[in-house]
């Protein structure tokens, strides 16, 4: 008989769409989420800059309004670009369907991946502070 191991999955499995796609959360794997902390601060830096420029636009010329329309669809392609090097190809269109995604979409992701973080966090402390007590219960027994 051989040895067998197998390694629980870091993963968290999330469907995206009526279709039935998925993505994957890395959670445990800190590249993955280093990677989607940089990709955040990205947009966050984005949207401040877009929503800048939009305020002093309302009162400016459509040359003005123009321009940062054309500003925010390249942020958008390029945050798209971004979700799918650190989620995995394809990601963006699973989430968002075939239409380029706007800024908001892009915030109601990100704010929807934030809480399935905080929720998986929450978990893990639980868990932590269970092993914590089973720990000290059997060490006890020693």
């Amino acid at each position: 008989m051989s040895d067998f191991i197998k390694i629980n999955s870091t993963g968290k499995k999330i469907q995206v769409n009526d279709s039935g796609d998925f993505i994957m959360l890395e959670l445990k794997n800190t590249t993955f989420m280093n990677n989607l902390i940089i990709l955040v601060k990205e947009f966050e830096a984005a949207s401040g800059e877009l929503s800048e420029r939009l305020s002093r636009a309302e009162n400016g010329s459509i040359d003005e309004a123009s321009s940062v329309i054309a500003q925010a669809a390249e942020v958008c392609v390029n945050l798209a670009a971004r979700t799918d090097e650190v989620f995995g190809a394809g990601t963006c269109r699973k989430v968002f369907g075939e239409q380029a995604p706007g800024i908001y979409e892009f915030a109601d992701f990100f704010e929807q991946i934030g809480g399935l973080i905080q929720e998986y966090a929450k978990k893990q402390v639980e868990l932590n502070e269970n092993v914590a007590k089973y720990k000290e219960k059997y060490s006890r027994r020693e």
